[in-house]
C-alpha cells in the first residue's frame, strides 16, 4: 500500500480492520488459554480422584485379604467342627466385603465408560429381594435387624435386572449399615401410571440436610462411625444413581419422622425395548411367580 496515495478514510479503515483482527486474535488466545486451564484443572482432579481411589482400594482390600489368608491357614490345622464353622463365617464376611466392593468398582467403571445399555426383562421381585437378603444375612444377624419387603404393586415388574439389583443391593446395604441395632428396614414397592416406585426406609443416624445431594458423589463419606463399622469405598450411592439414570429414572432421599427414606422411581420401558427373557433375582432365566409380603 502506497501511503502517499491513501485517503484518510481508507487509512482509518485499514487501521480499524487490523485492530479488529488483533482483537479477534486476543479473544481467541484468551479462549484457548481458558480451555487449557480448564483441561489442566480437570487433569489435576482426575489425578486426585485416581490417587484417592487407589488409597481407598488399598485400605478396603488389604485387611480382608490378609484376614482371609490367615483364616485359610488356620482352617488347614483346626479339627474342632464348631471352630471350623466360626472360621468359615469369618471367611464369608471378608469375601462378601471384597465381592461388594468389586461389584461397585466394576459398575462405576461401566458408568464412567458409558457402557450402560439397558436389557429389560420380566423380574420376580420377591426372588430378587431374597437374593439380596441372603447376601446381607450376616449383617442383618449382627445388628438384629428386621428387614421387611412390602410389594403393593400388582403390575408385572419389567426392568433391567442387573441394574435393579445394583440399585437395591446398595440401598439395602446403606440402610442396614446405618440402622440402629434391632430396628426395622422396610423396602416398599408401589406403582403408578408412569412407573414403579421403590422406597427403602431405615431408622439410624440419618443424613444432614447440608449433605443430601453430596452423598451421591463418588468417594463421599459422612458417617459418624456410631452405626457403621467401616467407611467403605463411597461408591454405592453414586452407582445407584448412575444405574437409575441409565434407565431414565431418579433417586432421592428425605426424612419421614425419624426414618431416612431413599426413593427410586423407574419409568416403565418402551415395549419395543423389551426382551422375551425373564429374570430370577439378578440373573436372567425362567422363574415361578411368587406374590405377597415377605419378612426376613
Amino acid at each position: 500500500m502506497d501511503i502517499g496515495t491513501v485517503t484518510d478514510d481508507a487509512l482509518l479503515g485499514e487501521i480499524d480492520r487490523r485492530f479488529k483482527e488483533k482483537q479477534s486474535s486476543i479473544e481467541e488466545m484468551e479462549f484457548l488459554t481458558k480451555k487449557l486451564l480448564e483441561m489442566n484443572e480437570k487433569s489435576k482432579k482426575a489425578q486426585e480422584v485416581k490417587s484417592q481411589f487407589l488409597s481407598l482400594v488399598k485400605n478396603e482390600f488389604n485387611n480382608p485379604v490378609s484376614s482371609l489368608l490367615s483364616v485359610a491357614d488356620m482352617l488347614q490345622k483346626v479339627k474342632d467342627p464348631s471352630r471350623a464353622h466360626a472360621m468359615g463365617e469369618l471367611l464369608k464376611r471378608d469375601l462378601l466385603k471384597i465381592d461388594f466392593s468389586l461389584k461397585n468398582i466394576f459398575a462405576a467403571s461401566e458408568i464412567e465408560a458409558g457402557d450402560v445399555s439397558n436389557d429389560y426383562n420380566r423380574i420376580n421381585i420377591e426372588e430378587l429381594f431374597e437374593e439380596i437378603r441372603e447376601y446381607f444375612a450376616l449383617l442383618i444377624k449382627d445388628k438384629s435387624l428386621h428387614v421387611i419387603l412390602e410389594n403393593h404393586c400388582d403390575k408385572e415388574f419389567i426392568s433391567d435386572s442387573y441394574k435393579l439389583y445394583l440399585i437395591l443391593i446398595n440401598l439395602v446395604s446403606n440402610a442396614c449399615e446405618f440402622s440402629y441395632e434391632g430396628k426395622e428396614v422396610t423396602i416398599q414397592i408401589t406403582c403408578n401410571d408412569s412407573g414403579h416406585v421403590i422406597k427403602v426406609k431405615n431408622f439410624g443416624e440419618g443424613i444432614s440436610e447440608d449433605h443430601t445431594k453430596e452423598i451421591y458423589n463418588r468417594f463421599v463419606h459422612f458417617e459418624t462411625g456410631h452405626t457403621r463399622a467401616t467407611a467403605g469405598l463411597g461408591l454405592g450411592l453414586s452407582v445407584a444413581r448412575g444405574m437409575c439414570e441409565a434407565m431414565e429414572g431418579t433417586i432421592d432421599n428425605d426424612h419421614e419422622g425419624e426414618a431416612t427414606v431413599f426413593t427410586v422411581r423407574i419409568p416403565y420401558p418402551d415395549e419395543q425395548e423389551l426382551s422375551t427373557s425373564q429374570a430370577f433375582g439378578s440373573n436372567e432365566f425362567m422363574f415361578e411367580e411368587n406374590d405377597g409380603l415377605m419378612e426376613f
